[in-house]
Formats: C-alpha cells, sequence, structure tokens
C-alpha cells in the first residue's frame, strides 16, 4: 500500500480484491436461509376477538342464546368451518389446526361480553396469517349481522325445541282422544282440573234452555182446562210472537220439542263426568296430555321472545393481532440470514486469508 493510505482504504481494497470469498458463502448463505425455518420453529399467529352483544328490546329469557358461550359454540357448527374453508380456498384444510379459547368478561340479561382468542401455527408465516385472517372474516360476518350464524343457530334451537314439542303433545292427544269415550269433550278436560265441567257462559246457556222448556211444559199442561184465548195468549208471550188460538196447541208442540232437543244436544256435548270416573290409565294420559300441552305453549312464548331478541340485538367485534416464532421463515427473514452469513463468514474467510498470506508472513 502506498505510504498514507488509511486503515478504511486499506480495508476496502482487501474486500475488493479477495471478494470473491463472498461466494462459497453466499451459498451457504442460502442453503441456511432454505433450512433455518425448521430449526427456529413454526410461525404462530394469533388474533384477539373483543366480543360485545347488547339485547336492546330484552324479554324474559329472550337472550339466553345469545351469550358469549355461544359465539364459541358456533365455531364448532359444519356450516361455519365449510365457509373457513371457501375463504382459505382449501376444501381439504384442517380446521382442527385452529386453536380457539374464550374469556368471559361479562354475562347479564342483555349483555355478553368476552375475548374469544383463535391462533393457528405453520411453518410458513404468510400461510399462518392467510388462515387466521380466513377465520377473523367468516368470524366476524357471521356474530354481527342480523342473518348471521350466531342469530340463526339461536333461532334454529327455540323452533326446534318448539316443533319437538307441538309433536310429542299431539301424540299425547290422540292417545288421551282414544282412549276415552266419544262421548266425552277430551278439550274441555285438558281446559281444566279436578271436576270437569262447562264454564259459567255454557251453564247459563243450558240453564235458559231448560227454564224455557219447563215454561212450555207448565203452559201446556194448563192446556186442557184453559180457553183457546188465554191457551193463545200464552203462547204469543213464550214464543214471542202473535199466535192465533187455533194454532197455540201445535206451536206450543213445536216449540217443545225443539227446546227439548237443543237440551239434549247441548248436554251431550258439555263435560259433565268428572275425572274420578275416568280409569288410571285415562288419568295418566290426561295429566300428560295437560303437561305437554303447557310446555308447547311456552316453547312458542320462548320462540317469539328469541325473535324479538334477535331483531334488537346489537354485536361488536374488535380485532387486534400479534405475530410468534419461525421468524426466519418468511421471505425477509430468509434473505436476512442468506446476507448474515454470506458477509459475516466471508469477511472472516478474508482476513483469515490475509493474516495467513506469504506476504504477511515474511514481514
Amino acid at each position: 500500500m502506498p505510504p498514507g493510505t488509511s486503515g478504511l482504504e486499506r480495508d476496502l481494497n482487501l474486500v475488493r480484491r479477495r471478494a470473491w470469498l463472498f461466494i462459497p458463502f453466499a451459498i451457504l448463505g442460502i442453503l441456511a436461509a432454505l433450512f433455518v425455518g425448521r430449526a427456529t420453529g413454526d410461525s404462530n399467529a394469533v388474533a384477539s376477538l373483543t366480543l360485545d352483544t347488547t339485547v336492546h328490546d330484552l324479554v324474559a329469557g329472550g337472550d339466553r342464546g345469545l351469550r358469549i358461550f355461544e359465539a364459541q359454540e358456533m365455531t364448532s357448527d359444519d356450516r361455519f368451518r365449510q365457509k373457513v374453508k371457501d375463504a382459505i380456498g382449501d376444501q381439504d384444510f384442517d380446521f382442527g389446526r385452529f386453536a380457539i379459547s374464550l374469556s368471559p368478561i361479562s354475562v347479564a340479561d342483555g349483555i355478553s361480553r368476552g375475548i374469544l382468542t383463535v391462533s393457528i401455527t405453520d411453518p410458513d408465516k404468510a400461510s399462518a396469517e392467510k388462515y387466521r385472517q380466513a377465520f377473523v372474516d367468516v368470524f366476524q360476518s357471521e356474530y354481527v349481522n342480523e342473518e348471521g350464524l350466531y342469530r340463526q343457530k339461536f333461532l334454529e334451537r327455540r323452533v326446534k325445541v318448539a316443533e319437538d314439542n307441538q309433536v310429542e303433545y299431539l301424540k299425547a292427544y290422540s292417545a288421551l282422544k282414544a282412549s276415552v269415550p266419544a262421548s266425552i269433550a277430551v278439550d274441555a278436560y285438558l281446559e281444566t282440573r279436578g271436576n270437569s265441567t262447562p264454564s259459567t257462559a255454557s251453564n247459563e246457556a243450558l240453564a235458559r234452555l231448560q227454564v224455557e222448556l219447563a215454561q212450555v211444559d207448565a203452559t201446556l199442561a194448563a192446556a186442557a182446562g184453559a180457553s183457546p184465548a188465554a191457551l193463545a195468549a200464552a203462547a204469543s208471550s213464550l214464543l214471542g210472537q202473535p199466535v192465533a188460538a187455533a194454532d197455540a196447541q201445535a206451536a206450543l208442540t213445536l216449540k217443545r220439542a225443539a227446546l227439548a232437543a237443543a237440551t239434549a244436544s247441548f248436554s251431550k256435548s258439555a263435560t259433565t263426568i268428572a275425572e274420578s270416573q275416568l280409569n288410571a290409565e285415562q288419568l295418566r294420559l290426561l295429566d300428560t296430555a295437560r303437561g305437554l300441552r303447557q310446555v308447547k305453549e311456552e316453547s312458542y312464548i320462548r320462540l317469539a321472545n328469541a325473535q324479538v331478541a334477535v331483531q334488537s340485538a346489537e354485536s361488536h367485534v374488535d380485532a387486534s393481532y400479534s405475530f410468534s416464532g419461525g421468524l426466519a421463515g418468511s421471505l425477509l427473514g430468509r434473505i436476512a440470514v442468506a446476507l448474515a452469513v454470506t458477509i459475516v463468514f466471508g469477511l472472516v474467510a478474508i482476513y483469515t486469508l490475509e493474516w495467513l498470506s506469504p506476504a504477511r508472513t515474511s514481514k
């Protein structure tokens, strides 16, 4: 080197003269970059979803299926998993690779909050992020939208329970109806408990018929000793319209027949026998039908309440993302590894060779 050459200039000239030594270490760096991901572990992509659902028009029990626990349960539904696979673009993707956990914050009537954490590992960082984002996008859509799977599953459960109870009630009703005589009004038994009797209104109607029948019978009984004019006056009063003396006897007889037929028909259609006259099996069927009828009606009330809750519910999702492990598995990580191996080992080789060179040794 010429006199007065600085140390930096000497180092730069040395690197330029022996730059060929970088070539083998560049190859070594590329190989190291390709396999270093296995040594550093897989990439782990994590998403934390803060969930919040508020039911504004709260009815009794109407929000029980809009709790934070059902949001986690939604992720096990086959329809949800299929949507995630479609978003990923791989129908053979193993959904079990997702690790899903729930941390409730507050659960009360009309309010449900919590944090759902989902993570997935993959040797490739970009793939792990892709899978995580596909899950998050599908979950947000199904959780927030009114037609989403979160609300849809809630209503489906209520509909199934109501329909199942309806079927069970109809079975019990049919069995009860087949076990009792046709003259017994089964529906009236279901409405009452204990001594099954007609309602107050039914009693009053039957009493009016019986009173009219008794009045017609009394008038006909007195007709033998009454004058035609008196009989006509009595018939006109009972029938509510003028009756000729010659027609009074026939009109009263016709009225009595009509009243007797109406009274008999009414009595036949009304429940007038006590439950104590039913046998043990009939009583069992009656109690079963009564209970299932009440359960069925309550199921449909809960379904109606659930529909109100779904329409008034408001849901929000806030997502935050994190990443760990497998940094060398990314493209930038591989480039950094390749450059580091090339430069570090190349410089070590250059200065080692310079130190061992004959010119330096001869000095």
